[in-house]
C-alpha cells in the first residue's frame, strides 16, 4: 500500500496538468524578448563553437600550402566546398548572361530571407502542417547538393608539378638560380667585389653575403624580403614577381636555402642530404664531360653574365653548342688546345676576346684543372663522349720521359710500303661525294705519298675557325681515325686533325726552372720528331706562358696549307707535368 500511494503522489493529475498548460499558453503568448535572452543563447553557443575551433587549430592544425602564385598555370582555382554550387551555377549561364548566376539569383535568395516572416503566415509548427514550405526547401537543398557534385566530379585533376621539397633538391635549384641571378654582382661564393658587367653600376663595390655579418643577424624571412622586393635605393632590383621580377615564391625560397646551408655555419646539411649539384669526383686518367662536370661550373660562375643582353662579347654559355661556338672572339674553346681563349681568361690572363674570368674572383683550382681536362680531352659533350675518350680512343700516354733513353718512333704519316688499301667504297652517310671531292681527296693522297689511304666519308660538319668563315665541310676518316674536312666551295681539303696527344704526371718534388723546363721540352721533341735537329732549322720557335703552364712551339710558317700550320707544341708545369701534340702534317 505504501508503495502504491508513492506513485499516485508522483503522477501528475488532471489538476496539475491543467496548470501547466495554462502556464505555457500564457508563456507563449507572452514569448521571449530576442534581447538579452535569445542573444544571450546565441553568444552562448557562438562562443563554444570558438572554443572548439581554437582547439582544433592548436592541437590538430592544418597543412600549410604553397604561396598563392599568380603566374602558376597549373593550379586550378575552386572556391572551398560550400561555395561550389554557387560555382557550378555559373556554368549554366555563361556570357553574357552570367550576371544572372552571379547577382540576380542569390539576391533574390538573400531578400526571399528577409521577406520570409511576412511571406509565412502559416500558424501551425508540427512539419506534417507545413507541406509547402518543407518542399520549397527540400527542392532547394536538393539543388545545392546535386550542384556540390556536379562541381566535384567535373573537376579536371590537378596538374602534378614537381616542386624542389627536400633540401637536396632546393640546394640544386637555389644555386641554379643564385647563378643565373646573383652572380654577376654578389659573386659565385657571395664574396662581393667590384661590379664590372652590369650596366649603371660600373664599380660599385658589393660587400660579402657570405660572412657573419649577413647570415647570423638575417633570418630566412628577411633574405626572402629582400631578394622580392630588392632594396632600389642601393642599386638591387626587386626579382618576386610580385613586385616586377622574374622568380616565384618557390624560386626565392630554394635561393634562400642555397645561401643559408652554403654560408651559415650554424646550418649542417642532414647526413643522409646528398646536394643533388654536387659532381661526381674525377678518376685519374678520366676525361670531364660537358653534361657532367663542366656544365655545374658554368651555371654556377659564368652563365649570370653570359646570356643574351649582357655585356659578354656575345659570348653565350647556356649550353653546349654556344659555348662552343657563340661569341665575337669564337671559337673560345679549341678541343685540345690549353691556348684557348676560355683557359686563358680563367687563368686570369687579359686578351682581345676578354679580362680575368670570373671578374670578381678567380676560380678555384681544382675547378680550373676539370676545365683543362675538358679541354684537353677534347671537349666532349656526353658522359659516353667522354668515357671513349678516357677508355684509349685517343693515344696512350708517353711511358718514356726525357732523360731515359727514348724508343725511335716512326712519322705518323709514313705509308706501308706493303699497303694495299682499296680506294673509298662506303656510301655517305648524308649528301653524296662528287667529282671535285674525289680529286681533292686524291691530291691529298699524293701530297702524304699514299696514293692507296682508304678513307670513309662520314658526313658533313660546321668549321666555324675556318679562314673564309663559317664553313660547311665534308668529313673523311682514314683507318687510323684520323680526320679529313673538305671544303666544296675552295674544293680543297682545308684541314687534316691528326693530332697526336703524350701525357704525363710528374713525381717531382722541387720546381723546374725556366732553363730546366726549356731543356725538357728540347728533349721531349727529339723524342717526338725524327732527324728533330735537322727539322727544327726550317721551323719557327715560339715560347709563353698561359697560367700554370710554360708553352713551347714549332711551327712551320712556310708551310702552303690554308687552315692549320703544321706544328708541335709541348706544354710543362714547373712541377714537371707534361702534355705534347702535334700536327701529322709536320715534315
Amino acid at each position: 500500500m505504501g508503495e502504491k500511494s508513492v506513485w499516485e503522489g508522483l503522477a501528475m493529475n488532471d489538476e496539475i496538468k491543467q496548470r501547466y498548460k495554462e502556464k505555457y499558453t500564457l508563456a507563449k503568448q507572452k514569448g521571449v524578448k530576442f534581447f538579452p535572452d535569445i542573444i544571450y543563447k546565441d553568444l552562448l553557443v557562438a562562443f563554444g563553437i570558438f572554443i572548439l575551433l581554437i582547439g582544433l587549430a592548436v592541437f590538430v592544425g592544418v597543412p600549410n600550402e604553397p604561396k598563392a602564385d599568380p603566374n602558376d598555370t597549373s593550379y586550378i582555382p575552386r572556391p572551398e566546398w560550400y561555395f561550389l554550387f554557387l560555382f557550378q551555377l555559373l556554368k549554366y549561364f555563361p556570357g553574357e548572361i552570367e550576371w544572372i548566376g552571379t547577382a540576380v539569383l542569390p539576391g533574390l535568395a538573400v531578400l526571399t530571407l528577409f521577406l520570409l516572416p511576412f511571406i509565412d503566415r502559416n500558424p501551425h509548427r508540427h512539419w506534417s502542417k507545413r507541406k509547402v514550405a518543407l518542399s520549397t526547401m527540400g527542392v532547394i537543398v536538393t539543388g545545392m547538393v546535386v550542384l556540390t557534385i556536379l562541381a566535384v566530379v567535373t573537376t579536371p585533376p590537378q596538374a602534378e608539378v614537381a616542386a624542389a621539397t627536400t633540401i637536396s633538391e632546393q640546394m640544386a635549384l637555389g644555386e641554379e638560380l643564385y647563378g643565373l641571378h646573383c652572380v654577376e654582382c654578389h659573386g659565385a661564393d657571395g664574396e662581393g667585389g667590384e661590379i664590372t658587367s652590369v650596366a649603371g653600376l660600373e664599380g660599385v663595390v658589393i660587400k660579402p653575403i657570405n660572412d657573419q655579418d649577413v647570415m647570423y643577424p638575417f633570418t630566412d624571412d628577411t633574405l626572402y624580403n629582400i631578394i622580392a622586393m630588392g632594396q632600389p635605393v642601393q642599386g638591387m632590383p626587386p626579382f618576386g614577381r610580385a613586385y616586377g621580377g622574374e622568380l616565384s615564391p618557390t624560386e626565392i625560397e630554394a635561393i634562400v636555402t642555397f645561401m643559408r646551408y652554403s654560408w651559415d655555419d650554424r646550418a649542417e646539411l642532414p647526413a643522409e642530404v646528398t646536394v643533388a649539384a654536387a659532381m661526381p669526383a674525377l678518376k685519374e686518367g678520366e676525361v670531364p664531360s660537358y653534361e657532367v662536370h663542366v656544365a655545374p661550373i658554368f651555371k654556377r660562375y659564368c652563365v649570370s653574365c653570359h646570356v643574351p643582353g649582357k655585356k659578354n662579347n656575345n659570348y653565350l654559355m647556356r649550353t653546349y653548342q654556344e659555348v662552343m661556338e657563340s661569341g665575337d672572339h669564337a671559337p673560345n674553346i679549341i678541343p685540345g688546345d690549353l691556348g684557348s681563349n676560355l683557359i686563358r681568361m680563367v687563368h686570369r690572363e687579359e686578351i682581345e676576346a676578354g679580362g680575368p674570368m670570373p671578374p670578381t674572383k678567380a676560380l678555384k683550382p681544382e675547378l680550373v684543372e676539370i676545365l683543362e681536362r675538358w679541354v684537353l680531352g677534347g671537349a666532349p659533350e656526353t658522359a659516353e663522349q667522354a668515357a671513349e675518350a678516357s677508355t684509349g680512343s685517343a693515344p696512350p700516354p708517353a711511358t718514356e720521359m726525357p732523360g731515359e733513353t727514348p724508343q725511335s718512333e716512326p712519322s705518323p704519316i709514313s705509308p706501308s710500303p706493303t699497303s694495299t688499301a682499296p680506294l673509298p667504297t662506303a656510301t655517305p652517310a648524308s649528301g653524296s661525294i662528287n667529282n671535285d671531292a674525289l680529286r681533292a681527296i686524291q691530291a691529298l693522297r699524293t701530297i702524304l705519298g699514299m696514293p692507296d689511304l682508304a678513307l670513309e666519308y662520314s658526313g658533313e660538319e660546321r668549321m666555324i675557325n675556318a679562314p673564309n668563315g663559317d664553313l660547311r665541310v665534308q668529313v673523311y676518316i682514314d683507318s687510323e681515325g684520323r680526320r679529313y674536312f673538305y671544303d666544296p666551295q675552295s674544293q680543297q681539303v682545308v684541314e687534316v686533325d691528326g693530332r697526336q696527344t703524350l701525357s704525363s704526371q710528374s713525381t717531382l718534388t722541387s720546381p723546374l726552372s725556366a732553363e730546366e723546363l726549356r731543356a725538357k721540352a728540347q728533349a721531349i721533341a727529339q723524342a717526338v720528331l725524327a732527324n728533330f735537329a735537322e727539322r727544327s732549322k726550317a721551323l719557327t720557335y715560339e715560347e709563353g706562358n698561359k697560367g700554370k703552364y710554360s708553352f713551347f712551339t714549332w711551327r712551320d710558317m712556310a708551310a702552303p696549307t690554308t687552315f692549320m700550320k703544321p706544328f708541335l707544341q709541348i706544354a710543362l708545369t714547373q712541377s714537371g707535368s707534361v702534355f705534347a701534340y702535334y700536327n701529322t702534317l709536320l715534315p
